[in-house]
């Protein structure tokens, strides 16, 4: 069975392993709800982006990626820090005071170096998931 926001919400998920944003509107008005990263499993993921070179408007791609990758009040570094995403630009917007302060002490705390998976490492992980998690948690 998959958490959703009501199986949260009703207790019969105690424990969710997720990304930290994607379980942000799970479990909003659960006053007993923990969220936290662990310093020795932090797993870190992007989202693969792309320019088509023969689109009709290839500067308005390039305007997009721009806003998606801007570290202003209202850029979308830091929406995606309201959205409960840890935004790539994160330190830096940290540093330069550009972040979000409420948004941004609404997240988890990190400690520790990020991990990123190549693609046949998350692909055995998911497998050996797929084939072990059952046993392991019935």
């Amino acid at each position: 069975m998959s958490a959703t926001g009501a199986t949260i919400k009703s207790g019969s998920t105690p424990v969710v392993f997720n990304w930290d944003y994607l379980n942000l509107p799970s479990y909003v008005g659960v006053s007993n709800w923990k969220e936290f990263i662990p310093s020795n499993a932090v797993l870190g993921g992007y989202y693969a982006q792309a320019i088509n070179k023969d689109a009709p408007h290839p500067a308005a791609a390039r305007l997009w990626e721009e806003f998606l990758y801007s570290q202003a009040a209202d850029g979308g570094q830091n929406l995606w820090l309201q959205g409960g995403a840890h935004p790539v630009e994160e330190a830096a917007m940290s540093a330069n005071g550009s972040i979000d302060k409420t948004a941004a002490a609404k997240l988890p705390t990190i400690s520790g170096t990020p991990v990123f998976l190549t693609e046949g490492q998350a692909t055995s992980a998911a497998n050996y998931l797929a084939t072990n998690w059952a046993k392991a948690v019935s």
